[in-house]
């Protein structure tokens, strides 16, 4: 059976084929109707990494506003009606951080609710994303969304977590947090403890698994 990282690979080189995009992601949905466990596409980890620390929350085509249109193929324009105007232009200002004019999204279900995401990712040089390539973007979801039928993904689980046995209680403390993509402060007030403190235990987890930042940290963790 092919696992949800295989599947990954496959449908975020299908799908970029298909319709050129600058950056893509793809994703696992959990119970929460939160993203996870993030593969990338197109070599943007830092820029990853910042939307995880401070816009995430701005994102109007995360999981659980997309499932509100009831669709599969979800473009920014239609995402953002379903949010406040102070929220889209705090998005905006991200994606304009990094040349970006247009995401499109694409949604997988499995019993009527999303389980696997694509997020696609368009920089000025390629344009918004014109009705004929959504029509193709749909067209490949619907046959793909018959191999996810197939496999029966579950949603992936939102508190168990894998937590390698080398942590110390505190650093596992943090992980189901930096999956949610709680920020430095976020998780010092979940966890009590003051940002710095945050900070000294995301630099000693980055040192044991050898990696350089939080998209790298999350995908070493739970891929």
């Amino acid at each position: 059976m092919q696992s949800p990282k295989d599947l990954g690979a496959y449908c975020l080189n299908a799908f970029t084929r298909a319709v050129p995009a600058s950056l893509a992601a793809f994703y696992r949905i959990d119970d929460g109707l939160s993203a996870c466990d993030f593969q990338l596409h197109g070599g943007h980890a830092q820029m990853h990494d910042s939307y995880l620390r401070r816009y995430r929350h701005l994102d109007p085509l995360q999981p659980s506003l997309c499932q509100r249109l009831g669709r599969q193929v979800v473009p920014l324009r239609d995402a953002q009606a379903l949010q406040s105007r102070q929220h889209n232009e705090g998005y905006q200002t991200f994606l304009s951080q990094h040349d970006v004019v247009d995401v499109t999204e694409v949604l997988f279900y499995t019993q009527n609710r999303p389980v696997l995401g694509i997020s696609l990712l368009r920089k000025s040089r390629f344009g918004r994303f014109t009705p004929h390539e959504l029509d193709a973007l749909q067209s490949l979801q619907e046959m793909l969304q018959l191999a996810v039928a197939q496999r029966v993904f579950e949603p992936a689980p939102a508190l168990a977590e894998p937590v390698p046995a080398t942590l110390t209680e505190r650093e596992a403390q943090l992980v189901p947090l930096l999956r949610q993509g709680l920020s430095n402060k976020a998780m010092a007030r979940a966890l009590g403890i003051a940002p710095s403190t945050v900070k000294t235990h995301l630099d000693h987890l980055y040192r044991k698994l050898n990696v350089t930042n939080r998209t790298e940290l999350v995908s070493r963790l739970y891929l």
